[in-house]
């Protein structure tokens, strides 16, 4: 509407409503006031010929016809009535008493007295015919229950007039005092808005809630904030989300949220922010409570949180690229190895040699590939499969996979990552087992027959001790007494409980078998 700061604009704004309202209730004053000075004066005046024409020194001066006994007494009256003029005529219209001397004596018939000389009524009229403008109420004088003359009393117009516009002017200084009393305040409550908004104007307000709203929804963390008292006052998409709710329960406490967050300590935040583990449903979340500050008093939290089944997953998932790639390189150097010695029996001439040990790695790799390509449709297992190869040459381990092996590509939701720590895992604490062992065997077994994909690892290990058997799956539990181990076999149980399969194993002194059976339907 109009261009400007906030505090101009809020300025303006009030200085014009205050403006309307004075100027509103001067005119209303002034209406109301006119009116009723008019409406006294012709009440007044009504009053006063009443008590002329009832007097019986009235009375006896019209009868007798003797005006000098009048004027004292409408002088006084003149003057108690704050009158402009009182006249008395009889009913010819002789002037019996007039507040010019000169006019006592004449005749002056009325034709606005006929009402009071003919029918006795009282009444007001605005009349000229005395001194101007006036406001002029007549009364008959009864002689004898006769009518003998009229009582008439006048106020004259402009010092009704001028009354008003003296009460006016007093009520224009109390207004215009108002009026400066509303300036200073509005002044103040600009300033103090302005002071509340950090000095920013309401375009900027506006941009920076926008860019507030899109960087909340952009955070993949949940987010709370709260104020002083522990009332939600922010909940993000992320966080409901994370917790599964939709609603964003602004106005309700915390705990509507986080039932266990009971201590008022962790909303009562003093120093530097608190982080922390919290239980919530079946998940577990790492939290982060933050104080915000005002000046030096706390004015609320914020609290950011994110799941830590899904951190761990990310870890994991980490874990087992990087040892894939590991497996990836072991394959690699295996094959430099063999081709140093190639090399070696080319330049000592060796060629059948040569040829020989060539033909014999092109008819197992060759035989193997086939195999793997033709039985196991699942780009992901091969890929698996062909890195641990590679590593089982490498630490000269009899890395076997069961010629009765097939499956077909595997449903989408059993990903690569899955898979890696599921298959990766087993195969590798296989090699774990046997790698001291001077015939050391694993072997691999898949199918997916039924409903069910199957994987089977087993090894010729010396199996494990039925004293720690119920132990495996516990995270961080390793018989190794290294602190990166202890997470591979409670990595394989997470990842085959996402997807609702289950796995068994046995064990004794001659090796163990892990069998995992996995659902192709996830509903099932």
């Amino acid at each position: 509407m109009f261009k400007g700061t906030l505090q101009r604009k809020i300025l303006i704004v009030v200085v014009f409503l205050v403006f309307l309202m004075v100027f509103l209730m001067l005119s209303l004053f002034i209406y109301t006031d006119y009116k009723r000075v008019f409406q006294n004066a012709a009440e007044k005046g009504i009053q006063t010929t009443k008590i002329l024409s009832q007097m019986d020194s009235v009375q006896w001066a019209m009868s007798e016809g003797n005006t000098d006994e009048l004027k004292p007494l409408i002088d006084y009256y003149v003057t108690q009535s704050e009158a402009a003029f009182i006249v008395i005529k009889d009913r010819e219209g002789k002037v019996l008493a007039h507040p010019v001397d000169d006019e006592i004596g004449e005749l002056y018939p009325s034709k606005d007295e006929t009402k009071a000389l003919v029918f006795g009524g009282s009444y007001n009229l605005i009349s000229y015919d005395i001194v101007g403008s006036a406001v002029v109420a007549i009364s008959p004088i009864y002689v004898n229950r006769q009518i003998v003359g009229t009582a008439r009393v006048g106020y004259l117009v402009k010092d009704l007039r001028h009354t008003v516009i003296e009460r006016t002017k007093k009520l224009a200084f109390f207004s215009l005092s108002i009026f400066v009393i509303g300036i200073l305040l509005s002044i103040w409550l600009a300033r103090q808005i302005r002071k509340d908004t950090f000095g920013m104007e309401p375009q900027e307000i506006a941009v920076f809630y926008m860019e507030r709203h899109a960087v909340l929804a952009s955070i993949s963390e949940g987010l709370i904030a709260t104020d002083g008292e522990g009332k939600i006052t922010i909940i993000n998409t992320a966080a409901r989300k994370i917790l599964n709710i939709s609603s964003d329960y602004k106005g309700q406490a915390i705990q509507s949220v986080f039932p266990s967050l009971q201590d008022s300590k962790l909303l009562n935040i003093q120093q530097k922010p608190l982080t922390f583990e919290l239980k919530f449903q079946k998940k577990t979340l790492i939290m982060t409570i933050v104080p915000l500050r005002k000046k030096i008093a706390i004015s609320g939290t914020v609290i950011t949180f994110r799941d830590k089944t899904e951190m761990n997953e990310l870890v994991n998932t980490l874990f087992e690229v990087t040892k894939y790639s590991d497996d990836l390189r072991a394959q690699t150097h295996e094959y430099m190895n063999k081709l140093y010695v190639i090399s070696a029996l080319l330049q000592l001439q060796k060629y059948n040699e040569a040829v020989k040990m060539i033909q014999e790695e092109i008819d197992i790799t060759q035989h193997t590939n086939t195999f793997i390509l033709e039985n196991i449709k699942d780009p992901n297992v091969q890929a698996i499969l062909f890195g641990k190869i590679g590593k089982a040459s490498e630490n000269k381990i009899i890395f076997n996979i069961d010629e009765n092996s097939s499956i077909a590509e595997l449903p989408k939701f059993i990903g690569t990552g899955l898979l890696t720590i599921i298959i990766g895992n087993l195969i590798d604490n296989a090699f774990e087992e046997v790698i001291d062992k001077p015939n050391g065997e694993v072997n691999f077994f898949a199918l997916d027959l039924g409903k069910d994909v199957i994987f089977e690892v087993s090894d010729n290990g010396r199996g494990i001790d039925p004293v720690i058997a119920d132990k495996i799956f516990t995270q961080g539990f390793s018989t190794k007494g290294k602190n990166e181990h202890g997470y591979g076999l409670s990595n394989v149980m997470s990842a085959i409980q996402d997807l609702g399969g289950e796995i068994q194993w046995t064990s004794n002194e001659n090796g163990t078998i892990f069998t995992v059976y996995i659902p192709k339907n996830r509903n099932s």
